[in-house]
């Protein structure tokens, strides 16, 4: 056998077994919740750092281009690649700095995995968490990336993070333009 046959063999191989490895929705979800509630337990308010590793781990589920791209709608596709990747931008750090504020939404007791319904970027994982005595139902919009999930929308009790965002940027941009949302994200953020 040729040396070319055999690596081709063993790439064919390699990426099988690659894709054999990815993660599953439910799996990818509960991990990313078992470490948000352990850091979740350890958080003081007044350390910024605990607070900024906070910001990233409540966020590292989502995919802020996809996320942006969604809420922008027809918007996003009359953007130019630098002024989409200023909006991720500014977007993301909107979304960070607001989740701070709603800790108590992410804090649990415990939660119960439904089993993955839809594919690809049809995935949903629907989990109903338990946080003293009170439940509350979160469904999860995924999509693959690499060996993991990312969410593009997060529903908690019937309210979407898409359908919010989507509404109120368009809104704004129906009235001041693309340019007025960012002058008003940058604003709000900071930025």
């Amino acid at each position: 056998m040729s040396p070319l046959k055999i690596f081709a063999i063993t790439l064919a191989l390699a990426g099988s077994v690659f894709a054999q490895t990815k993660s599953d929705p439910v799996s990818s979800v509960k991990k990313h919740d078992q470490e948000l509630q352990a850091m979740l337990k350890r958080y003081k308010s007044t350390d910024k750092l605990q607070q900024d590793s906070l910001k990233k781990m409540i966020n590292e589920m989502f995919s802020f281009p996809e996320l942006g791209k969604r809420a922008l709608g027809k918007t996003w596709q009359t953007l130019k690649q630098p002024e989409q990747d200023s909006f991720v931008a500014v977007f993301r750090r909107m979304v960070e700095n607001s989740s701070i504020k709603r800790l108590e939404s992410y804090r649990a007791d415990s939660t119960k995995y439904a089993a993955p319904t839809g594919a690809g970027d049809k995935t949903v994982v629907t989990a109903t968490v338990f946080n003293q005595g009170k439940s509350s139902k979160v469904v999860y919009r995924l999509f693959p990336e690499g060996e993991t999930w990312k969410a593009w929308d997060l529903i908690i009790d019937d309210v979407s993070s898409l359908r919010s965002y989507k509404d109120q940027f368009s809104s704004i941009v129906a009235k001041e333009g693309f340019d007025g949302l960012m002058k008003r994200l940058r604003k709000n953020t900071g930025a």
